[in-house]
Parts: C-alpha cells; structure tokens; sequence
C-alpha cells in the first residue's frame, strides 16, 4: 500500500525535486554516488567503459527517480543505460551479485543523503519521520524492482548465451564422439579451451524420478560437481532431460564411491560414469562407456554407477539370451516374495565376503547362525549346493539386482 504524505511533506519532496534536478545538483549527485560504489568496489576500474556506464545509469535513475517521486503512484522502468549494463554483464561474465552490490551501495549512499538534509530540517520531529518514512518506502521500491529487473535480464541474456553455445559445443562433441575430428588443438579452442589433451571421465547424468525437470536436475548436477571439486568439466545438454559431463585431469581420475554415490542418491540422481582415459579417443570413450552403463542400470537406481565396478555386467548387456540365463543359474532364489530377496541379499553379501559367514553376519547385522541358516534355503531354490566361489551366481545376482532392480520381469 503506498503510503500518503501530508500536504507539508508533499511540498518538501516538490521542492527537493526541484533543486536537484538542477544540472549542478545532478552532476555532483552522480559524482558522489559513484565514487562511493567505486570505492567500495575497485575491481569495476579494471572493466573497460564500465565506471562512465555506471555515471550514466545513475544519472538516468536519479532523474526517472525524481520525477516519479511527485507521483501519487510509481510507474517503474529500468532505465536504458542500466538495462544495457544488465545485459552486458551477462554476456562478459561479470557476476549478477556485484550488479545487486552495486544497486545496494546506491541505496546507502542515496539514504544517507536524504537523512542528512532532513536533519537540517527546522521542523516538528514528527513530520521529519513521516518524510523519512515516505521517503525510504519510495527509494527502497525503486532499489528493489531494479534489482528484480536486472536479475530478469541478466537470467536472459545468460541463457539465450548457453543455448547458443551449447548448440555449437553438441555439434562438436557429436563430431568427436563419432571419430569424425582428430585435430586436439582446433577442438579445444571450439569447445572453450576445454583441455583435450589431459585424462577424461565422462558422467552421464540423469533424474530417477518422472517428477524431476532439467532444471532440478542441473542444480543437483551443480551441487554435485561442486561437492567433488570437479575442475576443467565440460558440460553439454544434449537434450532430453539429461547432461552429459567431462572432468579433465592431468592423471586418470579417482572418485570416493562412497561419497559420490550418497550425493547423487541424495539428489534423486542417476549418474553413469566411464573410465578416466587420455586424449581424443578417450574422450569418446569414455563417454561411450558411461552410456552403456546407463543402459543396463534400471532407471530408479539412484546414485553413481562406475563402468570399472561393473564392467561385466555392461559388456553383457541386457536381452533375453542374457535374462535366461538368470532364470536358469537362480531357479526359485529368483523369486519376488519378500523372504526370497532377504535370501538374495544374504547370498549376494556372502559372495562378496569370499564365502566369509562372519564377515556377512557382521555386514548384515545378524547372527552367523541365521546366515548359515539362509544359506541352506537359498541352496535349496538354486536346486544344488551354493558354493563360495560360485561367480555364475554373484554374476545373475548383480545383473538381476542393477538391471532389473530386483524384480525379473
């Protein structure tokens, strides 16, 4: 709700318009308010024109600022100089949060000044604080919707950027991943100086969820990469809802599974990784790689999914010659009742243990007695005795409990 001066504050804000419209008054305004911002924010000196943009988009609000200030209502624009900077910024990769600082530091020093001539005030208190009051309502609206504006702007300039950008890179990474390019140098300068040369390991991200958009998924990615401090990545969006992602590295890449795979299952995704291979050729192939990982990995399994942790399985593949195979090594272990994959789970712990009933007593949480106990019922729906090396086995559980996710259909 706006708030309504009285017939004396309405007078003084008619006159303050007055004397600083004045070309003197305005001048040394635009002066003071610069320098404030400049000094506060040095690094703007070292942006080519940019200080003579800021003298300029100042001027042009003090002024619309103004003449709006009589109005019973405020009709806002941003103003073109400003709009010009907003957009710019975005293009030069200057950061939307020194725009919000520099809109910030305007408002203190635009404060400042307007406290300092109502102080000099010979009036009532009480009508001094009605003009304060007036006064901060009206610049704190003007500070906030510049603000909301040039964020808007900012926000398009940078994506009609990426979306021009990541056309061009798809079109080269396309090439590259069908062997079409062999040139490392002239890649890497079409690509953004991304460093050919060094190790790469391709992630191949993706939603488990059907709710999920592209834009959830990016702020996931996002944090992601930043929880792993991936440097030198490459990130194209090939459309659809997914990302693809290279990480450069001098030497091949080592990930923490373990911390990897709780951040992505934290955000709800699907990330299939290949392995870190050098140059041209890795970089293909490793890509290539983390899609045929994604392709054996069931779409709600949450988490990382390293090709070198899983090698076999995707080389297998996913068909029916490989289904049967399944069915026929897991007889009625292959089951959906609730006990038969509490028997899976047991043999699977087992068999990663190397055949240890302590180890997988103790990975289970539960006595030795009951795994030997599951051992036998899970021998007695192989049709034969379980042994401990029986990789066929721990193979057709893998594949039933990654591809399928525990279910055969």
């Amino acid at each position: 709700m706006a708030i309504k001066p009285s017939r004396w504050a309405r007078d003084w804000v008619h006159e303050f318009v007055r004397e600083e419209s004045s070309p003197s008054r305005l001048d040394a305004w635009v002066e003071k308010t610069t320098a404030s911002i400049v000094e506060e924010m040095p690094d703007l000196n070292a942006r080519p024109g940019l200080p003579q943009q800021l003298r300029e988009a100042i001027s042009e609000h003090w002024i619309c600022f103004l003449n709006q200030l009589v109005q019973p209502q405020t009709d806002f624009r941003l103003v073109p100089k400003a709009y010009e900077i907003a957009r710019e910024s975005a293009q030069t990769s200057l950061p939307l949060e020194t725009l919000n600082r520099i809109y910030r530091i305007a408002q203190r020093s635009t404060w400042n000044y307007a406290t300092e001539l109502i102080a000099a005030v010979d009036d009532p208190q009480s009508e001094r604080i009605e003009l304060l009051i007036y006064l901060w309502d009206r610049a704190s609206d003007w500070i906030d919707r510049s603000v909301n504006e040039t964020s808007r702007i900012y926000h398009e300039a940078r994506r009609h950027i990426d979306v021009g950008r990541n056309a061009l890179w798809l079109e080269e990474v396309s090439r590259l991943l069908k062997g079409e390019t062999l040139d490392s140098r002239r890649v890497s300068a079409e690509l953004g100086g991304y460093p050919m040369a060094d190790h790469h390991t391709a992630f191949i991200v993706t939603p488990s969820e059907p709710s999920q958009t592209l834009e959830d998924l990016e702020e996931a990615y996002r944090q992601m990469t930043a929880h792993l401090a991936l440097l030198q990545a490459l990130v194209v969006r090939p459309g659809g809802r997914q990302i693809w992602s290279w990480a450069a590295t001098r030497r091949p890449m080592q990930l923490d599974p373990g911390l990897t795979s709780s951040e992505a299952t934290a955000h709800g995704m699907r990330i299939a990784v290949g392995m870190s291979k050098p140059g041209l050729l890795g970089f293909a192939a490793s890509h290539h790689q983390a899609r045929r990982t994604l392709e054996v990995v069931h779409p709600h399994r949450k988490g990382l999914h390293r090709y070198t942790q899983i090698e076999a399985l995707v080389l297998l593949g996913c068909n029916e010659a490989v289904d049967d195979f399944v069915r026929r090594t897991l007889g009625g272990l292959g089951g959906s009742l609730d006990h038969e994959v509490r028997l899976r789970s047991t043999v699977a712990t087992y068999l990663a243990s190397g055949g240890s009933v302590d180890r997988a007593a103790s990975e289970l949480s539960v006595h030795r007695n009951t795994i030997r106990y599951r051992l036998q019922q899970a021998s007695a729906l192989l049709g034969r005795d379980l042994l401990a090396t029986d990789s066929d086995v721990a193979l057709a559980l893998r594949h039933l409990d990654l591809t399928h996710d525990g279910r055969m259909p």
